[in-house]
């Protein structure tokens, strides 16, 4: 088999079209054309249909995309080998939970840039659910997120776990918390629905049957303490996320259980791949930098 044919369907999947895939792999589009006809002939099954305007992958293209990928990071390992300077260098794909990118990675990046100057990374901000999903479907090289199951299919690489604190205005005054039964009139100012520590003070909040005025939801963390600061409801992040704010006062803590609630910070890849070295130096940073 060719394996530029290959190349030529990951390059189709990851444009999201043949004539972007020309583009990338600098061909015409009946060059792009002709080389998925001549795949697709080799396999004896389509890998591409036709929904509406858009090329979509067949289930059994969806079924190749991982081995395609897979065999790509293999080519990509063989040429490093051949290397006389042994410099990283390839794609990197890595998702990351918004908090862990804005306060946690940061130091692992400059560091990772360093080590691996011509690695091209790409980063994505995600919520733990679709980063776990999408490393599990093979979509991804990386996942950099809190811990929502306990799934054998993934390698996991654990970071600590980070203490989560319920944060007011220092103006709100004679709120607790801890009590069953009532209904505190605040509001709840927080991401979106499948944010891990959402679910988790909305989960203890049911167990003790306390309920506030409204959910306020924003997509960004600073956006989220500054709304809090200026008094409009309380929220609940990660301790590292707000510690500067609780130091200089701008936050308050109110008390919310006698056991700090936490979760878990780690970094992923499925587990039927071979980490390329990217991967390995990337992994490394992460450890350097938080352990």
């Amino acid at each position: 088999m060719d394996l530029r044919r290959f190349i030529t369907f990951k390059t189709v999947v990851e444009e999201g079209s043949f004539a972007q895939a020309a583009r990338k792999l600098c061909c015409t589009q009946s060059t792009v054309t002709f080389q998925i006809q001549q795949l697709e002939q080799e396999l004896s099954y389509p890998v591409f249909e036709k929904v509406g305007r858009r090329m979509v992958l067949t289930p059994a293209g969806k079924l190749l995309l991982p081995r395609v990928r897979e065999l790509t990071r293999v080519l990509e390992g063989i040429r490093q080998i051949s290397s006389s300077e042994e410099e990283i260098a390839g794609d990197l794909r890595v998702m990351v939970g918004e908090t862990l990118l804005a306060y946690k990675m940061p130091e692992v990046l400059k560091l990772f840039r360093t080590k691996a100057p011509k690695v091209r990374l790409s980063l994505q901000s995600v919520n733990c659910y679709a980063i776990r999903d999408s490393l599990l479907a093979d979509n991804t090289d990386l996942g950099v997120f809190y811990r929502v199951g306990h799934d054998d299919a993934l390698h996991m690489e654990f970071f600590g776990k980070q203490e989560l604190v319920l944060v007011a205005s220092p103006l709100l005054q004679g709120i607790d918390f801890t009590k069953t039964d009532q209904h505190i009139p605040v509001n709840f100012i927080i991401n979106e629905p499948q944010c891990v520590f959402r679910q988790i003070f909305e989960s203890t909040l049911r167990e003790r049957k306390v309920t506030l005025d409204s959910t306020i939801e924003l997509w960004s963390i600073e956006s989220i303490k500054k709304c809090v600061a200026s008094n409009l409801g309380v929220s609940f992040l990660p301790r590292f996320a707000v510690s500067r704010e609780l130091e200089s006062g701008e936050l308050t803590e109110i008390p919310f259980a006698t056991v700090p609630l936490s979760i878990t910070a780690l970094c992923a890849h499925h587990s039927g791949r071979t980490a390329s070295p990217a991967m390995k130096t990337f992994i490394d940073c992460m450890h350097q930098c938080l352990s």
